[in-house]
């Protein structure tokens, strides 16, 4: 099992097959953006696409990160994820040396509760809750 950084130079030949990932999980959530919003973020390098690729080298899912400085941290912020078993010791550990050699010392993200709970099995820790009201 492997995690790769994706150069922005591949992100238009791989981004047909890391769609239907994302197109997955922003079904399932109130996202503040679209599967376009998602790429064009990538290809103007605000944001950074990651792969994760089986034992067999089969492409089991991806995820966007986008990077916040805060005075006293810099966070990866896990922006969209989608895939098949990608909730893993060895992922886990691949993905979270990568992000840390960008310099991260916190990784974030938003998740339902059931995926939370899953999420509890690897050691992720539940920070917060957060409740919003759309005006």
């Amino acid at each position: 099992m492997e995690v790769y950084s994706v150069p922005p130079k591949f992100i238009e030949p791989i981004w047909e097959r890391v769609e239907p990932f994302f197109a997955k999980a922003l079904k399932k959530h109130d996202a503040e953006f679209s599967l376009e919003d998602l790429k064009t973020a990538v290809m103007n390098e605000k944001w950074k696409l990651f792969a994760f690729v089986n034992d067999d080298d089969v492409l089991n899912g991806a995820a966007i990160v986008s990077f916040i400085t805060y005075p006293k941290s810099y966070v990866a912020f896990v922006t969209c994820i989608g895939g098949r078993a990608l909730v893993n010791q060895k992922y886990y550990e691949k993905f979270m040396e990568l992000l840390k050699s960008y310099g991260a010392d916190r990784v974030q993200g938003y998740v339902t509760d059931s995926i939370e709970r899953l999420y509890r099995k690897i050691g992720v820790a539940k920070r917060t809750t957060m409740v919003e009201i759309r005006l």
